[in-house]
């Protein structure tokens, strides 16, 4: 039996805001990226990346308690360090934060990123930014301990964070409310590796701005996160490279939630993007080659 509930699941992608805004369902076409840096003699940078994760099962008095919130946080946080090349001393996790702790969180990550791109002196360094909530929220934003965190702020929040890089990912009941800012063309979403130089923002998130997220007592998890870390894992490396790109992850994320929720009582869920981004090459979220073992299956 499936239960629907509204869940919101973010980690952020972005960077300076530079480049044209694109946005869209899995419909949209996909966007050509070039390879390659600016100086192929040049030693690539190295990359660093910081993951800010918060669960929160409980959000408000009207609504029910989720039950899979904060473990979805938890496997997103053991996919990104098992494959997506994350220490340890990189993640900070929150359980049922209230605004103020987000917000404070928020501003320690600022400070590391600044504190790791000093710390490299003159050598070359990337920083990547991941931020994921699961919990409650609506067409204006967060849900946390009976007060509301808008989407402007969290937008401005990490806007602010100097990285290269600052991706997010939202699994909630209207999150795709975060994609409707001004300006925007329907296009195919980027992805970058560490040796390109493409900077921006990308915002995925879970449902449409006037739709229910969902969770399965089935899958034991969100189905928008649930295919998402399953894409991660490798069911989304349609190329067969070993790696996993944004988009491969979000083509797979949306192709499966929606497919799998079309005979739900919630009723079909569509995930949205909205991805601002310009430069060269690719943003590849996991690797696959660097497992010591596993299994295909076709």
């Amino acid at each position: 039996m499936k239960r629907q509930l509204c869940l919101l699941a973010l980690g952020l992608l972005a960077a300076a805001p530079v480049g044209a805004s694109t946005r869209g369902g899995a419909d949209a076409p996909v966007g050509a990226s070039t390879r390659g840096g600016a100086d192929a003699t040049q030693a690539p940078p190295t990359l660093r990346r910081f993951v800010l994760v918060a669960g929160a099962n409980r959000g408000v008095e009207d609504r029910p308690t989720l039950r899979y919130a904060e473990s979805d946080a938890e496997r997103f946080v053991a996919v990104m360090r098992a494959l997506g090349g994350v220490n340890a001393e990189d993640v900070t996790e929150l359980r049922q934060p209230r605004v103020g702790e987000l917000d404070r969180a928020l501003e320690a990550l600022k400070g590391r990123v600044l504190a790791a791109r000093q710390a490299a002196g003159g050598a070359r360094v990337r920083t990547e930014v991941f931020f994921y909530y699961s919990g409650h929220a609506d067409e204006r934003g967060l849900l946390l301990a009976n007060d509301r965190w808008s989407y402007v702020t969290l937008r401005q929040h990490l806007e602010n964070v100097a990285a290269d890089v600052r991706i997010g990912i939202l699994d909630a009941c209207a999150s795709g409310a975060i994609t409707r800012p001004k300006g925007g063309k329907l296009r195919g979403p980027f992805v970058v590796d560490p040796s390109s130089d493409m900077r921006g923002s990308a915002f995925l998130a879970s449902s449409s701005a006037d739709e229910a997220a969902q969770e399965s007592e089935r899958l034991g998890a969100s189905f928008f996160t649930h295919y998402l870390l399953s894409g991660l894992r490798g069911a989304a490396d349609l190329s067969g490279d070993g790696r996993v790109t944004l988009n491969e992850a979000y083509q797979f994320a949306f192709n499966e939630t929606l497919s799998r929720t079309v005979g739900t009582r919630g009723g079909p869920q569509h995930p949205v993007y909205d991805i601002t981004m310009s430069g060269t090459g690719e943003v590849f979220l996991t690797d696959l080659r660097q497992l010591a073992a596993g299994f295909t299956v076709p």
